[in-house]
């Protein structure tokens, strides 16, 4: 929800509930491998034998081609690794990996380190390259850069994965990742996943050692899949609803998630706000009226001016935001009362993970004159379990929200809701589905009373599930609980200069570190672990 107030003014607001998301999940190969060649056995894979020919092209298409050759995969740090620097066209006929690699990069600085069919780069410093450990906490952290293989354009909310261990992040709209391990899980497997890209397996041992630019593949369905699976779209959408209690996590569990909310006045960031919460979430089954929420560490950032009269504030708080998740709280779209009043249409079959998944198009019928939702619904073809959904308000009808969006301001303001969108996403814990990825993003037009040019708003809030634990789980006490109620961006905090420690986090975008480098005003912040 958006809260609008005029310093002028100070009315109470009241309170509406509401259940809106939008996120992507995602399914991500680091490369898709081609075997053109064979080489010479060997215990080392730098040693074995190649025959490439490389033609006048980039490292990066050069590392692509000796990679097909060799079976392998190649990370690196492209601060370390400049692969956009011309390579001349060679032929290598049997030779080792290693010399076709230095003969290729031309850096003498550049050392190799293998990990089964993977081949870290790195630039040679004092030491050779480290696992990243905290000096105070037992745990490592991985950090890279998710990149679409065939556009090198980032790919922003992949999923990056120990399953394993029911630990994960996402990539923000940067595609940039930051995940903070146990050390003990340092023999695990990271699992980079992406809809729409294939799944890719790496070993969280050579990501521990640098910075990765980690590119993966789309996967494409074959033309003939699409057009054989001809179904009944609001049919497949029903078996989706009946599959929650089938799929979907019974017990009690402990969600350890990251959440973030922001405001932007045309360029500026006027506030910025995260916090690491524990989320006590109950069956699938139940709703989300017995879900709680335990602050666990928060901070924000502020850059009013006093003289501004028109402040805008984000009223959804990590409590609206997980009402959002739509397999607790069945918005229209999903709910069999209401489904009389969408089409639904299947309009391709798109990879996810490993298998193939429905991508069924829904859309208010041209009748409905009420301000509701289109979007896209994403269902497991074999299973027909919904793994994600992104929506938003019709935007022929986003204006007539006016009046549910904002819960108060000053009457000579005037507020056009632009654009309201959401994207919401789960993924597999054991063998039980739950929620991995909330977000929301709304824009508004505002006006004030005597000002020629208005301002455009951008609002935001996102949630990312890092962590599920099923032992020992208990409902917080009264004490422990966080107040649905607030008003996030409002609360008070003192200042933790170490802050986040060994707390997984989806790191800031670019514009947010920048905006946060530029604003003087007082960062405050919360501890309660």
């Amino acid at each position: 929800m958006v809260q609008l107030f005029s310093a002028r003014k100070n009315n109470q607001h009241k309170h509406i509930n509401w259940t809106k998301t939008w996120t992507l999940t995602l399914t991500i190969l680091l490369m898709s491998i081609t075997k053109f060649s064979v080489f010479a056995q060997s215990d080392s894979l730098l040693k074995k034998t190649v025959t490439v020919k490389i033609p006048n092209t980039s490292i990066y298409n050069a590392l692509n081609i000796i990679g097909q050759s060799a079976d392998c995969f190649f990370i690196y740090d492209s601060r370390d690794v400049n692969n956009q620097k011309r390579v001349r066209t060679n032929q290598f006929l049997q030779k080792p990996l290693e010399e076709i690699l230095r003969q290729t990069l031309r850096d003498t600085l550049i050392h190799f380190k293998e990990i089964g069919k993977h081949i870290l780069l790195y630039r040679k410093s004092e030491t050779s390259p480290v696992i990243k450990k905290s000096t105070t906490e037992n745990f490592i952290s991985i950090s890279g850069t998710i990149f679409d293989k065939d556009t090198q354009e980032p790919i922003p909310f992949a999923t990056i994965a120990v399953t394993t261990w029911g630990l994960g992040t996402i990539s923000n709209n940067d595609g940039i990742f930051t995940l903070k391990v146990p050390t003990e899980y340092l023999s695990s497997d990271v699992v980079v996943s992406h809809l729409g890209y294939e799944t890719q397996k790496l070993p969280l041992s050579i990501l521990s050692q640098t910075k990765a630019d980690i590119y993966i593949k789309p996967r494409y369905i074959a033309i003939q899949e699409v057009i054989i699976r001809n179904i009944d779209a609001r049919s497949v959408v029903k078996s989706a609803i009946d599959n929650i209690d089938k799929y979907f996590i019974t017990e009690n569990c402990y969600l350890t998630g990251f959440y973030r909310e922001g405001v932007k006045r045309n360029k500026t960031y006027l506030n910025y706000s995260e916090a690491v919460f524990k989320v006590f979430k109950t069956s699938y089954s139940k709703g989300s009226i017995l879900d709680q929420v335990k602050l666990i560490k928060s901070r924000k950032i502020e850059n009013t001016n006093r003289a501004d009269t028109l402040t805008v504030k984000l009223k959804a708080g990590i409590k609206g935001t997980l009402e959002m998740d739509i397999l607790k709280n069945l918005p229209d779209f999903l709910d069999r009362e209401y489904m009389n009043y969408y089409n639904y249409t299947k309009t391709d079959i798109v990879a996810y993970e490993n298998h193939s998944a429905y991508a069924i198009e829904f859309e208010q019928k041209p009748e409905i004159t009420l301000p509701l939702y289109k979007g896209t619904l994403y269902i497991d073809v074999e299973k027909l379990i919904l793994l994600a959904a992104d929506f938003q308000v019709n935007p022929d009808k986003v204006g007539d929200l006016t009046n549910q969006l904002i819960i108060k301001k000053d009457r000579g303001i005037k507020v056009k809701p632009k654009e309201v969108k959401y994207s919401i996403d789960y993924r597999l814990f054991g063998n039980k589905y739950v929620i991995q990825h909330i977000r929301g993003d709304l824009k508004l037009n505002i006006n004030k009373r005597y000002k020629l040019f208005s301002d455009d708003y951008s609002l935001f809030f996102e949630f990312v599930n890092m962590q599920v634990d099923t032992v020992n789980v208990k409902r917080f006490t009264r004490k422990e609980t966080f107040t649905p109620q607030v008003i996030f961006s409002e609360e008070k905090y003192d200042y933790d200069p170490l802050f986040w420690g060994k707390l997984n986090i989806i790191e800031p975008e670019e514009d947010v570190s920048k905006a946060i480098a530029r604003i003087n005003s007082k960062i405050e912040s919360i501890s309660n672990e």
